[in-house]
């Protein structure tokens, strides 16, 4: 059932599908989270179930499921950093997400970088199609869930939302993604200042930063660029200062990229020990291979990132937290690249000077004179140097760590011993099918989790074209298991 037994109906707020009150015998299905990975497992639940009805349960507390935090940008200058012809929200359509946009604008092609907003629009389209094409199994529900309780021996969940609802399932997914920004201990002098923002994706904060002076963004990845574009875009004499240990930029797309090329485990790899080094080692040969014979690095981690998840699940916890100290800024900035065009506005600034990248480690960060003062030990020379800024920005990007989350549903799961978090503080613990693992080691039936936080057990499994095939794995089991 949908919804418990005495418990009052809960009125969704617009958007809505036409729901229609399910009967007991239909299995429903809660999905906690409406951005990209909860509302394309409720697509792929709704499009594949062959046999007894399903209900869709999609509970997200904003007011527009599918976009998230990444695709609710209304700046188009913010564009997806991979190409549309790799965006299709349907894995067994790869030119799904191509149609939809070349229908708008025929000038584009797959090969083109298209803005976030319009990708939004896109996933909130493939959403409404598809609960046209089943009235009523889809029931977008706007709250927020506050907690999941198991039934005992029967099986089955109440979750709790914050309007005062309780809603019964016979199955939950976790579809939560950010938790908010890594926090930073050198910035509690800070704590409640006007002069630090804590979350960069607050743009209308971001909007009414002081313009007295330099802003200092903590970050040098994809964050921090986002920040950058929209303080120089409001406005464009603007001074930004981009720190980070290393001082590495993403690196950018080409002009005209391939799609990867499907190949088998890489044959390079196959006689490497399981450790970071040898993986790095024989990365690098490859690459000085394939680049004499006239080829592009590019092409060489496309290929291997299918085969990304397996690697890292070979190696040994203290290969993989080797990897995320030694070598993981340079990994991220290779693998994690620019659109063309984003790349190019940046380097234009760098050029012009609005923008500046300092590389090193903050000793002290601290309010002086009505503005910030920050005490940095530069990464090359280890001399300290002192910056006067006009106000800081938290770009350093989300925070995984489940101990530290302080949402009610995380904080309640977790004291109830349902979720637990890998050590690395990379996201949660699940098994092979998606199952959340507790503190006794063991899934809880019933319970599941896709999004973001699977990097814990896959490392590859925050973008599209890994998530898309995440949701619709999940949605087969689920279908399965309720034999559906």
């Amino acid at each position: 059932m949908a919804y418990c037994p005495r418990t009052p109906d809960c009125s969704p707020k617009k958007p809505t599908y036409a729901p229609q009150r399910t009967s007991p015998h239909t299995a429903t299905v809660a999905i906690v989270g409406g951005g990209y990975s909860g509302a394309l497992t409720a697509v792929h639940l709704l499009r594949n179930q062959t046999k007894a009805p399903l209900t869709v349960l999609l509970i997200e507390p904003r007011l527009q499921p599918a976009r998230g935090l990444a695709y609710s940008i209304w700046d188009d200058s913010m564009l997806l950093n991979v190409p549309a012809g790799n965006m299709s929200a349907l894995a067994d359509d790869p030119a799904h997400f191509v149609h939809y946009y070349r229908a708008l604008d025929p000038s584009l092609n797959g090969g083109s970088f298209v803005s976030r907003r319009m990708y939004g629009d896109y996933l909130e389209s493939v959403l409404a199609q598809t609960a046209q094409a089943a009235p009523g199994r889809l029931r977008f529900i706007h709250s927020e869930v506050l907690a999941v309780h198991p039934q005992g021996e029967g099986g089955g969940f109440q979750l709790a939302l914050d309007n005062g609802h309780v809603l019964c399932a016979d199955q939950v997914v976790l579809s939560f993604g950010f938790q908010g920004p890594q926090p930073l201990p050198f910035a509690q002098p800070l704590a409640n200042s006007p002069y630090y923002l804590t979350n960069p994706w607050n743009y209308k904060a971001m909007d009414m930063l002081p313009t007295s002076g330099p802003i200092a963004l903590i970050g040098t990845g994809h964050t921090a660029i986002d920040a950058l574009f929209r303080l120089t875009s409001i406005d464009p004499n603007r001074e930004v200062i981009l720190l980070s240990r290393h001082g590495l930029l993403p690196k950018a797309h080409r002009n005209l990229p391939q799609a990867p090329v499907p190949t088998g485990f890489p044959s390079y790899l196959e006689a490497a020990p399981a450790t970071a080094l040898a993986f790095l080692r024989a990365l690098r040969r490859e690459i000085t291979r394939r680049q004499q014979a006239g080829q592009n690095w590019r092409d060489v981690l496309n290929e291997l990132r299918p085969h990304t998840p397996a690697i890292w699940q070979a190696w040994p916890l203290t290969e993989r937290r080797r990897f995320l100290l030694r070598l993981r800024p340079w990994w991220d900035i290779h693998r994690h690249r620019l659109a063309p065009l984003a790349a190019a506005r940046l380097a234009a600034q760098l050029h012009a000077g609005r923008a500046q990248v300092r590389a090193g480690s903050i000793v002290k960060m601290e309010p002086h004179a009505g503005a910030v003062r920050l005490t940095l030990r530069e990464w090359a020379s280890g001399t300290m140097q002192s910056l006067q800024v006009a106000a800081v920005v938290n770009c350093t990007g989300p925070d995984y760590n489940i101990h530290r989350a302080t949402s009610p549903l995380l904080t309640q799961l977790r004291e109830a011993g349902l979720v637990t978090g890998d050590v690395l503080q990379l996201g949660l613990e699940v098994d092979a099918d998606y199952g959340v693992i507790g503190h006794t080691g063991h899934a809880t039936p019933g319970l599941y989790y896709v999004g973001p936080m699977l990097r814990a057990r896959l490392w590859e499994a925050i973008a599209v074209p890994e998530l898309r095939i995440h949701t619709r794995q999940l949605a087969d089991k689920i279908l399965h298991t309720a034999q559906i």
